[in-house]
């Protein structure tokens, strides 16, 4: 007899035990008995146990059905899935049912077979008759039980007898591709190919099948392919949308790219524990080392794992490694369907991949033998989770993971956040620097005090006829999409509000809407003033589609793509979108930051930031620190290949010290400006924050059970002589209400997080919220 330790998929900080007559692999799933139910569950542990052994006082059930015949899990995930639960106080339920794919916990399609022992009993009569429609293949076992009309329980009879056996089985489904076409590379040089469709693949490098077949006829395409001047290329989808992106065949490292890969192979190599910090401006080819650094990770027999940020569109870092690496790699990202995800960790389980790209959730990917971690862009805020009930840190995470698999771990960007930037300087990473663009020269950037604020200033107006003349692209910057986001009555000064989240509406002048951006609240704007009854209204700042009305009034004749969510709220309207953007003619193209990640649109020479001062003032630790990096990514849109691009930054604001280091792209000048605030004030990294939210429709009651958690608080760190740790608030949060829910919070700053953990998880099992909500966000990257 064994004693399992079962994990369910409930919001329970505890395993629970059972009792099986086999001995049982830890990952494996089973049905196991919960209250009136059954449930799947992960086994994490198996001992063999006497019956005096067992507890009196429990009453023990027995394991129903096991599932699997291999592990879901591998044994390295165990330790780093309790560290997680533990450290970001998540029930250890919750906590796998986010790790693993969606559709491990619900019943799998399970087929029923017969052993030679059960085709043996059939011809001797043993076995009754209708067991004789299981063939080779077997039978699925739901319609076995419906067509015979035969009881699950003596099914596990003749199983238990040897007779039958029965498997869970896994839809098989394959990850989409995307094919695109590009020359032979023995055609590149040939001078007698200059048909129209060759010159536009010698400038493009490759580009995907759709994109080429809108663009040029069918029939020259396809001859062009019998003749053998060009191929067809498969790449893995790891994106919804793959973009044609000039991804250098063969490519050689600098002197300053050499001395850096060879710093950092030298710790790689050690194949221990070692944080590795990789700051490069952009351009800097970064993306080459970490080529380098795979291929002799690979080479030692280990994997690799790289994680990327989450967005919606491919960037040049994984189209190098799906370009360099294509057979060997595996994904692990959000667009996958369930069937999709579910089958790519099967693959990943069964070691048919040596690489795997992923977006956050990848970090929990089930990789036996890891050499290496990478996060590139190590900065991108998308790494942490907002939205689960788990709110890790995937960045951290992958610091975490390495530490307890004793491997090397990367973290890449041009933008570093400050805290990991931080520990870089102070030694906890191992800092490597590339400052030198090798292919490409920093862009010219001129400030332009806008003082009465103006959209598009007299000076920028100059500057986008010069670079329309010159056959090239501009590129306008506004972190606010729709038309205004300020709405008021003529009559009596008005502000519409969104009645859900108190929020002013931004007016959206397409849709002749109203619109809140939080939670989709929208009302005609042909709507009366509620409190005056007059029906004019005043549109205050300004949003992209405004700058989109006016840069075409201004320049009529040009081109204008605005790309935005509201531009392109759908797949097939970004695929439009994005076709028109990587056209080589000279347009102008407004955008939000959706326009600043994983973009080189062709021709661009000009960007301008039309408010760089936009989020500077939310009430955020780190509005600097996201103002700076956003400001960074989008003067890097400017120039191309060896030409030097300018940018213009409009502002009303100049001493504002994030500004004043754009202008100089001086990442290092803004660090060490922002660190000293953070020390003063006693911010990240100098402390640890924990969030703590309440949620409720009366904010009455939010406010109370606010005030209550504070005063238990301050009574459990009494008793538990915790000391040093600040409690701001309770407070309203900056969004007081959200959704129709009134959000208070209380902010705990420490130096000494583990004593806090264990006050936080007595606090969280005993201090009770009845028809409200809470949550614990443990470093919180979102204090809104």
């Amino acid at each position: 007899m064994y004693l399992v330790d079962v994990v369910l998929p409930l919001p329970l900080y505890q395993s629970f035990s059972y009792l099986s007559k086999n001995l049982l692999i830890p990952g494996i799933r089973v049905l196991a008995p919960f209250r009136n139910y059954l449930l799947i569950g992960i086994v994490k542990n198996c001992f063999k146990v006497t019956e005096e052994a067992l507890s009196p006082k429990i009453e023990y059930k027995w394991i129903e059905e096991i599932l699997d015949t291999s592990p879901l899990i591998p044994p390295n995930l165990f330790d780093f899935l309790d560290w997680v639960s533990q450290y970001y106080l998540t029930p250890i339920g919750l906590v796998y049912k986010i790790a693993l794919p969606p559709g491990i916990f619900s019943l799998p399609k399970r087929r029923i077979y017969l052993t030679e022992k059960g085709k043996k009993a059939i011809k001797e009569g043993y076995l009754p008759e209708s067991y004789s429609f299981i063939k080779r293949k077997g039978y699925s076992l739901k319609y076995f039980i419906k067509k015979f009309g035969i009881s699950l329980k003596e099914i596990n009879r003749f199983k238990e007898e040897g007779f039958l056996t029965i498997k869970a089985e896994f839809p098989q489904t394959k990850i989409p591709t995307e094919v695109f076409i590009r020359l032979k590379e023995s055609k590149i040089e040939d001078p007698l190919l200059e048909e129209e469709i060759i010159r536009y693949l010698k400038e493009k490098t490759e580009v995907p099948e759709k994109i080429l077949k809108k663009r040029f006829s069918l029939k020259e395409i396809k001859r062009l392919l019998e003749m053998g001047i060009l191929e067809k290329v498969e790449y893995p989808k790891i994106r919804k949308i793959m973009l044609s992106l000039e991804i250098p065949k063969e490519y050689k490292l600098t002197p300053q790219q050499k001395d850096v890969f060879e710093g950092i192979r030298a710790l790689v190599i050690q194949g221990v524990f070692k944080p590795i910090f990789l700051y490069g401006v952009t351009g800097s080819g970064k993306s080459f080392i970490y080529i380098e650094i795979i291929k002799e990770v690979l080479k030692s027999g280990k994997k690799v794992l790289v994680l990327v940020p989450e967005i919606a569109l491919t960037t040049y870092m994984e189209m190098l490694l799906l370009n360099y690496f294509k057979d060997k790699i595996g994904l692990l990202h959000s667009g996958l369907s369930p069937s999709e995800r579910l089958n790519e960790w099967m693959r990943i389980l069964r070691e048919e991949v040596h690489i795997v790209i992923g977006t956050r959730s990848a970090i929990f990917a089930p990789i036996q033998n890891l050499g290496l971690i990478i996060v590139d862009e190590e900065h991108d805020p998308s790494y942490k989770e907002e939205n689960l009930a788990c709110k890790y840190h995937a960045r951290d995470l992958a610091l975490i993971r390495g530490k307890i698999e004793n491997i090397p771990v990367i973290l890449g960007s041009a933008t570093p956040s400050i805290k990991s930037f931080y520990f870089a300087k102070k030694g906890k990473y191992h800092l490597f620097t590339l400052k030198e663009r090798p292919f490409a020269s920093l862009p010219e950037i001129t400030f332009v005090e806008n003082k009465p604020p103006k959209l598009i200033s007299e000076e920028l107006k100059k500057e986008i006829e010069k670079t329309l003349k010159k056959g090239k692209s501009v590129f306008l910057y506004l972190n606010r999409r729709g038309y205004a986001p300020l709405v008021e009555c003529v009559e009596c000064s008005y502000i519409w509000g969104c009645p859900n989240c108190g929020i002013p509406l931004t007016y959206h002048k397409e849709e002749k809407v109203l619109l809140c951006h939080y939670c989709n609240f929208k009302i005609s704007s042909l709507t009366v003033c509620p409190q005056c009854g007059g029906f004019k209204m005043k549109f205050r700042k300004a949003g992209t589609e405004r700058v989109e009305e006016e840069i075409k009034k201004i320049f009529p004749k040009v081109e204008v793509i605005r790309l935005d969510r509201d531009a392109v709220n759908t797949e097939r309207k970004l695929a439009q979108i994005l076709e028109k953007l990587y056209r080589a003619e000279p347009k102008i193209i407004v955008g939000t930051q959706m326009g600043v990640h994983g973009h080189n649109f062709p021709e661009v020479d000009l960007v301008s930031i039309l408010r760089a001062e936009e989020g500077l003032f939310l009430p955020h630790y780190k509005s600097g620190e996201r103002t700076f990096q956003l400001l960074i990514q989008a003067e890097g849109r400017a120039g191309r290949k060896k030409e030097k691009g300018k940018v213009i930054l409009q502002s009303s604001i100049k001493d504002h010290y994030a500004i004043k280091y754009a202008l100089e792209q001086n990442y290092e000048g803004f660090f060490e400006e922002e660190i000293k605030l953070r020390k003063r004030f006693l911010f990240p990294p100098f402390v640890r924050l924990v969030l703590i939210r309440i949620e409720g429709i009366k904010e009455e009651k939010v406010k109370e059970k606010c005030i209550e958690a504070k005063r238990y608080l301050e009574d459990l760190f009494l008793k538990m002589d915790i000391k040093n740790v600040e409690i701001l608030g309770p407070a309203p949060c900056p969004f007081r209400k959200l959704k129709g829910f009134y959000r208070w919070h209380i902010i705990l700053k420490t130096k000494n997080y583990k004593l806090l953990n264990k006050a936080l998880f007595e606090f969280l099992t005993k201090f009770k919220v009845v028809g409200l909500k809470l949550s614990v966000d443990v470093d919180p990257e979102d204090l809104l």
